[in-house]
């Protein structure tokens, strides 16, 4: 998927901004993600559950224990202080994929994440 470089850094500005706003919810966020990537859940995952919540497709060849140890610490995350900020955020993306902004979340920079091409 091939994105624009201003969305990105649009997307990095208010995520710096919820990180500055609202310090606690952007480390859990983070937590959050890192458990995602040490999973190796994909972030579509994570994304489909923070924004749609039940109608995420659960990826294969993962245990379901595990998928439900995962969902229940989405679910601490989607239950913090201000969480419609985040929620906000990641239901105004159009041209940029979760993966793109949970990269982002990690510290990635959009240079390096404009052209996704392995990145799931």
């Amino acid at each position: 998927m091939f994105v624009n470089i201003n969305s990105l850094y649009h997307i990095e500005e208010e995520l710096d901004q919820l990180q500055r706003d609202y310090r606690e919810l952007y480390e859990y966020l983070q937590h959050i993600v890192s458990l995602t990537r040490q999973l190796q859940i994909p972030y579509k995952y994570l994304g489909e559950l923070l924004v749609r919540n039940e109608e995420a497709t659960k990826p294969p060849f993962i245990r379901e224990s595990v998928i439900h140890l995962y969902q229940k610490e989405v679910n601490l995350l989607k239950k913090q202080k201000d969480f419609e900020k985040l929620l906000s955020i990641l239901q105004r993306l159009e041209q940029v994929s979760y993966s793109q902004v949970f990269l982002l979340v990690l510290g990635a920079k959009p240079e390096l994440i404009q052209v996704n091409t392995i990145i799931k």
